[in-house]
């Protein structure tokens, strides 16, 4: 009985470690996401180009790329409170200082810092999971995680101009940082005695590197990764343009881009707990990734009523594939609780490699035609890139309850 109490009650801290981490993921979009809608202020306060402007809205990402697997190995090999807490402190100071940041300079350099504590809880997340909560409820808390991630995007674009100024907003940021932050420091913690989790040394460089690079399975969830993003990301891009360019007004394609969003969101909380309960993944992703390559190749065709409804079904299968995904690597038997940092830490590299290689340096210069996008062969593209994740899907082995 005593044992059972022990249970529930390190089951249900789990729920506050995900609170944590689903409001670092909720604050960090926020912050990046803020500055979409402040253009017209920063970039003559700043003296900006456009191209300068997208760097600014871009260097959060920089960290992810270049560090994650470094962050992974040390998540592995040192203490996970101690890593998320030196990354959220670092996310802390850019956050703060972006307020006072008078340059082009100064804006990059504290835009970069946000996205150490990005990093780390994204790197971490499956692996303090897994010491946490049950086999079953981790894909559940990946996608409530992931969902943070949307939310704090929406939050941003639908709210920073009530705020009264940009000066605000950046306030508002920089303060949300630092009590998520606060609340790691105080409420943080691992359970390393989760027979999940416990292990009798940490593993050595060359031993996770092994485990984690020779692992088909990891790549194959990675290459899935690169092209589940990058397709979705391809597509947010230019669908706007798109519809306004067949005879949408502005705020019409707006409007019914943003309900991919909607979708996105409804797909990464409730689709895992459906796929908990039927215990199978594999069927859901080979379904999802054929209906993601069929709608957003032809999607963009539809009207009326029907355009609703497909997109936020599309967005719906699209947002559904990445918790399935990113709960694999705990679950590959070559990579487990042992080497899941590292192999998070590989997952989310070349996951955001896809966002930026393939809508913007592989798709986009095969469907532009002189100076103009040819939306017709870039969606096509995209449906594309979705038929190559669905060869990944077949191939991938089921990771779901019941293998």
């Amino acid at each position: 009985m005593d044992d059972t109490m022990e249970q529930k009650q390190k089951i249900n801290y789990g729920w506050i470690i995900l609170a944590i981490f689903a409001l670092g993921a909720f604050t960090y979009q926020m912050t990046q996401y803020q500055l979409t809608m402040v253009a017209g202020e920063l970039i003559p306060k700043l003296g900006l180009t456009e191209v300068q402007f997208s760097s600014l809205v871009t260097a959060p990402l920089v960290p992810a790329i270049a560090l994650s697997i470094l962050v992974g190995i040390l998540a592995d090999k040192i203490s996970i409170k101690l890593i998320v807490a030196i990354g959220m402190i670092i996310s802390c100071i850019g956050g703060l200082g972006h307020i006072f940041a008078g340059t082009n300079t100064t804006f990059y350099a504290t835009m970069f810092l946000t996205g150490f504590g990005a990093v780390a809880i994204n790197v971490t997340c499956g692996k303090i999971f897994s010491q946490w909560m049950k086999p079953t409820m981790i894909s559940i808390a990946m996608g409530i995680f992931l969902a943070a991630s949307t939310v704090g995007q929406f939050f941003a674009q639908s709210t920073t101009a009530l705020i009264g100024s940009m000066n605000n907003a950046f306030w508002l940021s920089g303060i949300s940082c630092a009590i998520v932050l606060l609340l790691w420091i105080i409420l943080g913690r691992e359970n390393k005695e989760n027979g999940q989790a416990a292990f009798m040394e940490a593993p050595s460089f060359a031993e996770t590197i092994k485990a984690v690079f020779a692992s088909k399975n990891m790549w194959l969830c990675a290459i899935g990764l690169f092209f589940i993003l990058g397709c979705q990301v391809a597509f947010n891009i230019w669908i706007p343009s798109a519809l306004i360019a067949k005879g949408m007004d502005a705020a019409g394609a707006g409007v019914l881009a943003s309900i991919v969003s909607l979708g996105n969101l409804t797909g990464a909380i409730v689709m895992p707990m459906i796929a908990a309960r039927v215990g199978k993944v594999k069927p859901f992703i080979i379904a999802f990734t054929i209906i993601c390559a069929i709608g957003y190749a032809f999607g963009w065709h539809l009207t009326g009523v029907i355009a609703y409804l497909c997109f936020f079904v599309f967005g719906f299968c699209a947002a559904s594939l990445m918790p399935f995904f990113l709960s694999m690597p705990i679950k590959f038997k070559e990579v487990g609780p042992r080497f899941v940092g590292t192999g998070m830490g590989f997952a989310s590299t070349i996951e955001l490699l896809g966002s930026v290689l393939l809508p913007t340096y592989i798709i986009l210069p095969l469907a532009t035609v002189g100076k103009t996008v040819d939306f017709t062969r870039y969606f096509y593209l995209v449906g594309a890139g979705w038929i190559i994740a669905l060869i990944i899907g077949i191939l991938i082995p089921e990771t779901g309850n019941k293998e």
